[in-house]
């Protein structure tokens, strides 16, 4: 047994190791379960004092209870503490008698004899005869009880022994945790003093394994040392042992053996192989340089090949010549380089400064050497000195090569130039004559390049094209693929890009289109007969599309054949909304005349057939024929609208335009409507003193004319007629706002249209021919002004009016807005009609003009402008005549030399005279007579050395 341990390490080792695995588990177990058993000796006894101290520690609270309930019943008599107390006796009684099982000592029993007898006279003695005396009222028989008897004194004396109990039971509890503890450190200490004693053992078994089998493995590395090192070695230790490291020790003796004994024989082997060697070493070097030109060889197809590959793959103009002469460079090893494409004069350069390159292309294209290259089509070579930029910190001079490759197309027509520089060195013929061969596959990218820039040109040029095209233009396939469309089809079909659609198939755009279609099988079924070429020739479709507008298309489609081969087909899609919209407009138009002409026609001939068959009284006469002359007016204004729409259009409308006040126009339209309208209320509301305008007053009239009207007629049940007079920098502004039925937003886009009426059955029953408002727009833009319109259905509409601001002609009669102004003459005028024509009337002079229609207000603006003259009238409104004003005019301090002309319908021109009026004119009379009398007296009169002329007006336009 002992001779198979030595035979074998591994065994060696295993024994070694079991053992030390066998008293290390051995002690772990047997230390584990000392601990164990110490543990729940000692926890088990902790849990039997704690159960003891639990139970003493609630007999006490339960005494402590029935003590103070019984004291609560004998201060409040109720009968519930009596209730807790017999349940507190039963728990009491329990407790003791579990105890009694329990717990045995001689101190237990001494301390639960102690508790019984307490609880025995307590709860059958002195507690039921203080109840009795409680319920008869004996309280002094109580207190006697209490402390002649002794009940407090034996109350606290088992508390205070249960007390002591506890005491002595939490006292024994601490010592059992202290032995615990003590027992603790032991089991602790024995613990480590085992790890210590196995920690020294495993030091041993390693210092008796390395003895084993450690130094002899030393030993034997060490012979294996001198051996390598070629050192003798006469003797091998450990033959004799049985196990691995003898068998190893006799095979490595024998092995030296061997090794000695060839050793000769090797020594001379090897001077053999030094001489074959050195053969081998000559053709290593052969084979190095053949190899080392191969890779040459392989480097430069790699070039070539890299060349030809990135400048066939860029279409980019720019991409492709930096990229030529960035390859060329490497493949040429060329210091810097440069490319020059003729037509375009475009260059791309490597190591060039700005400077250089600028020089080459103000300089080359002129000189003789691109001659010589377009007469010899073959590259050559100049030597040059080196310049100073290019020797760095090279002082000496040396030479350096600029080679000149031309690049031509097939047809021999010179695309571009290449030039590339060896600073220092030159190129030889050989690579002159390769690099030649190069330019031509460069000329054949340029020549791509070309063909690809042309297509794409036409390609975008026909891009261009058919987006301008007003009609949706579609191409497909003979499967119904798409293969181009334009920009129109795509907003028919709601995309941005065309090229969104470009490949969708049949079904895909047939479903994104029947989306936006009603009733869109009839249209599937043209689309697919056009397809398939089953429609006839010429024939098309009509659809309405939808949307936030409705747009009605026509569609119709035509075989895409090439060499009797049919390739796709072509299908238009043309919008034919304004149309379709015009053709609407002209049978409501042809309805609408043919009612509003008809209807008084019919009034005409009923009351004229009336008159011609019937003896009628004169009033009855009188009132046909008013009725008759209305309606001839109403077919008048018909007739003059459709006159007025054709003169617009063929320009052939007069406008007399002057200079007009527009408060008085729109007061005067408003006076008219005011008679026919007693369910409105119009209200002007005036936010600007500038209220010139430079027009045709009686156009001006026929534009508010139209716009109040319809804010009358479009309010049937009434309201208020709303109109704003206000200004912005280069505009007058008038707003003209009811509250009516409103407009739909759809509508109003086409409002200004000719012939054009909102579809409503309410606005049919109002009646109209639908050019009143084109009429306004073309008469507003005549006077170079903007009309628009906001509205919502049900709240009303407002109508803007825009015309140019005319600046200084007109100032408005009131204090505050003369303030500041230049005013020539003042107008004191209650007729508003008159006072607007003598308005007028001056201001076509350059006059600056106030007007007031009372005197109070004009006395205390002339006192502000002084102004150059006054007409006055002597009727006024207020306090004051016309007599009162020029008398305290004259005696006013700096205005007597006013002069003053009366207007007025009284024949006192004596008296007038006589207070002063330089000029007296008797109603009715020419404005003109007014304006010379004017001019006369102020030509005449000097003021500061200087004549008055009265300026030109001005105004502004946008």
């Amino acid at each position: 047994m002992r001779n198979y341990f030595k035979r074998s390490l591994g065994r060696k080792v295993i024994v070694i190791n079991i053992t030390f695995v066998i008293l290390l588990l051995s002690g772990m177990v047997s230390l584990r379960l000392y601990h164990i058993n110490l543990t729940e000796s000692l926890d088990t006894e902790i849990s039997a004092k704690q159960k003891k101290l639990n139970f003493v520690e609630g007999m006490k609270e339960d005494l402590n209870s029935v003590m103070f309930d019984s004291r609560g019943y004998f201060a409040f008599g109720s009968e519930s503490f009596l209730d807790r107390i017999g349940q507190k006796e039963k728990q009491i009684e329990t407790d003791l008698a579990t105890f009694k099982k329990t717990y045995t000592s001689s101190r237990d029993q001494e301390v639960l004899a102690e508790v019984n007898a307490f609880t025995d006279t307590y709860f059958y003695d002195l507690l039921p005869r203080a109840i009795q005396h409680k319920r008869e009222g004996e309280i002094d028989a109580i207190i006697n009880m209490s402390q002649e008897e002794g009940g407090t004194k034996r109350v606290y004396d088992v508390l205070n022994t249960l007390d002591s109990f506890e005491t002595e039971v939490q006292k024994e509890i601490d010592e059992v945790y202290t032995k615990k503890d003590e027992k603790t450190s032991t089991s602790q200490l024995i613990y480590f003093s085992f790890l210590i004693f196995m920690v020294l053992s495993f030091f041993g078994l390693i210092r008796m394994m390395m003895k084993q089998f450690g130094n002899p493995l030393r030993k034997i590395a060490d012979i294996s040392t001198q051996i390598t090192n070629g050192e003798f070695v006469t003797n091998v230790p450990y033959t004799n042992r049985l196990d691995e490291i003898g068998v190893l020790s006799q095979a490595f003796e024998k092995m030296i053996r061997g090794i000695q004994n060839n050793e000769q024989e090797l020594i001379a082997q090897n001077e053999e192989l030094a001489a074959q060697q050195d053969e081998l070493n000559e053709q290593q070097e052969k084979l190095r340089e053949a190899l080392t030109i191969a890779e040459q060889n392989e480097k430069m197809l790699l070039r070539m090949n890299s060349f030809i590959h990135s400048i066939s793959n860029t279409l980019d103009k720019h991409q492709l010549l930096k990229s030529i002469v960035n390859n060329m460079m490497e493949i040429t090893y060329s210091s810097k380089g440069l490319i020059w494409l003729i037509e375009g004069s475009e260059t791309a350069t490597v190591g060039l400064s700005d400077r250089e390159r600028i020089q080459f292309l103000e300089h080359f294209p002129d000189s003789g050497m691109l001659v010589r290259l377009k007469e010899s089509t073959l590259s050559y070579q100049v030597m040059r000195e080196t310049s100073e930029s290019e020797k760095g910190y090279i002082d000496k001079p040396f030479k350096s090569g600029d080679l000149y490759i031309p690049i031509f197309s097939g047809k021999r027509e010179i695309l571009a130039v290449m030039v590339l520089s060896r600073i220092g060195s030159s190129y030889s013929c050989d690579e002159v004559t390769e690099y030649q061969g190069l330019a031509r596959q460069v000329a054949l990218s340029l020549e791509k390049l070309k063909l690809y820039e042309d297509s794409e040109k036409q390609r975008v040029t026909m891009k261009n094209v058919m987006n301008s095209i007003h009609e949706g233009i579609q191409l497909i396939d003979n499967d119904g693929k798409i293969i181009s469309s334009n920009q129109k089809f795509c907003e028919i079909m709601n995309c941005d890009n065309p090229e969104q659609l470009t490949s969708m198939g049949f079904e895909e755009w047939t479903s994104r289109l029947k989306g936006r279609v009603h009733s869109a099988h009839e249209l599937l079924s043209f689309i697919e007969n056009a397809v398939h070429e089953k429609n006839d020739v010429g024939i098309s479709y009509v659809f309405e599309l939808e949307g936030d507008e409705k747009r009605v298309i026509q569609i119709y489609s035509e075989s895409l054949i090439q060499n009797d081969t049919k390739l796709g087909t072509v299908i238009v899609y043309r919008d034919i909304t304004k149309e379709y919209e015009v053709d609407q407009m002209k049978s409501e138009f042809v309805t609408t005349v043919s009612h509003e002409l008809r209807t008084p026609l019919s009034s005409v001939l009923g009351f004229t057939e009336l008159m011609l068959t019937r003896e009628l009284k004169p009033e009855r006469q009188k009132k046909y024929l008013t009725t008759i002359h209305q309606e001839a007016f109403r077919l008048t204004s018909l007739i003059n609208d459709f006159l007025d729409v054709q003169k617009m259009e063929s320009g052939n409308q007069e406008f007399d335009k002057k200079y007009h006040s527009i408060l008085p126009i729109i007061q005067d339209v408003i006076d008219i409507q005011r008679v026919n309208s007693e369910k409105h209320v119009f209200d002007v509301d005036i936010q600007t003193e500038k209220l010139s305008v430079f027009g045709d007053r009686d156009k001006l009239s026929q534009v508010f004319m139209n716009l109040i009207s319809n804010a009358v007629k479009y309010s049937p049940d009434g309201g208020n007629v709303q109109i704003t007079l206000r200004n912005n920098e280069n505009h007058l502004i008038i707003d003209i706002k009811d509250e009516g039925l409103g407009i739909p937003k759809s509508a109003i886009g086409n409002l200004f249209t000719k012939f054009y009426r909102v579809d409503n059955s309410d606005r049919r029953k109002i009646g109209g021919t639908g050019l009143g408002l084109a009429i306004v727009k073309e008469i507003v833009k005549v006077h170079q002004g903007h009309i628009s319109v906001e509205s919502n259905i049900g709240e009303g509409s407002t109508f803007t009016v825009k015309f140019p601001l005319i600046e200084d002609v007109y100032v408005n009669a009131s204090l505050t807005h003369t303030k500041g102004q230049k005013v020539d003459i003042i107008i004191i005028e209650d007729d508003r009609h008159l006072a607007g024509l003598i308005t007028e009337e001056l201001m076509e002079h350059g006059f600056h003009i106030a007007q007031f229609n009372t005197g109070e207000e004009a006395l205390k603006v002339v006192e502000e402008t002084k102004p150059e003259a006054i007409v006055l009238d002597i009727l006024l409104q207020g306090k004051m005549n016309g007599w009162q004003v020029i008398e305290t005019l004259k005696s006013m301090p700096g205005m007597k030399d006013i002069p003053i002309f009366i207007s007025s319908a009284l024949d006192e021109k004596q008296r007038g005279l006589n207070l002063g009026a330089a000029g007296y004119l008797v109603k009715p009379y020419q404005p003109s007579q007014l304006t010379a009398s004017i001019l006369q007296v102020m030509l005449n009169k000097e003021k500061n050395g200087h004549i008055l002329i009265p300026e030109e007006p001005s105004h502004t336009t946008d």
